[in-house]
């Protein structure tokens, strides 16, 4: 859809004959959408526009190829130099986590194009835990907090040394998602978590952050038992 969105919104700029004005449309309504897209096909001419769908949420452009692999761009340039310090952070966590999680994490590699940084990840399949509907997730909730727990337990468990410089002083500490509410992969038929996504603000800290991220970032995840059933299930 938004693929679709933004080539005919691209498309409709031409109707815009002030070429600053037109510029300033592509760029601020439409992130840069084409030259960013362009650049990108520049750089890994086997991909193919035909062949790719768009999302977007968040601070990101995601140009997804054949349910194959997934590159993020920033929509904002002037937040890309802040902010890729902390995926080459993320890159680090989630390469040191990976063999110890039950679930997908994404692998994060970088493509430099001539313009633009993209990060590249696999696709992992699935829908948001949270954009299912609620009565599906109440219907579902005690399997889907089994899954949940299972998962906590393992990252929090998990200390590996060669990410020990980003972990803070406290020697009580684990490593925490922090926003997990809306980061939840799931298969929408068998309500099997299929991974956890977004680590970029992944820290060193109590388990209760990961507790009250599913809970409290969501009004419809507050109206379910999931984040309950969750913390029991953990704690069993």
């Amino acid at each position: 859809m938004w693929k679709f969105f933004f080539d005919i919104a691209y498309a409709f700029s031409f109707l815009i004959f002030i070429p600053r004005a037109r510029r300033r449309f592509r760029d601020w309504y439409l992130f840069g959408y084409r030259e960013k897209l362009d650049d990108l096909l520049n750089t890994v001419p086997e991909l193919q526009h035909k062949k790719m769908r768009l999302t977007k949420g968040g601070g990101s452009l995601a140009f997804i190829f054949e349910n194959r692999d997934v590159y993020r761009v920033r929509k904002r340039e002037y937040e890309a130099t802040s902010v890729f310090p902390r995926l080459v952070r993320e890159q680090r966590i989630t390469n040191a986590l990976r063999r110890y999680l039950p679930v997908s994490i994404p692998k994060i590699e970088f493509v430099h194009g001539k313009k633009f940084v993209f990060y590249k990840t696999h696709f992992i399949p699935g829908v948001i835990l949270a954009n299912l509907p609620e009565r599906e997730l109440n219907a579902h909730a005690d399997e889907i907090a089994q899954q949940l727990a299972n998962f906590l337990k393992k990252l929090h468990a998990a200390k590996p040394k060669s990410i020990s410089d980003l972990a803070g002083k406290n020697a009580d500490g684990h490593w925490v998602h922090t926003d997990l509410c809306s980061n939840i992969l799931i298969n929408p038929e068998t309500f099997v978590v299929t991974g956890v996504i977004d680590w970029e603000w992944t820290s060193w800290g109590n388990v209760s952050m990961d507790f009250i991220s599913l809970y409290n970032r969501r009004r419809k995840m507050r109206r379910t038992e999931i984040p309950i059933k969750t913390v029991i299930k953990y704690y069993e």
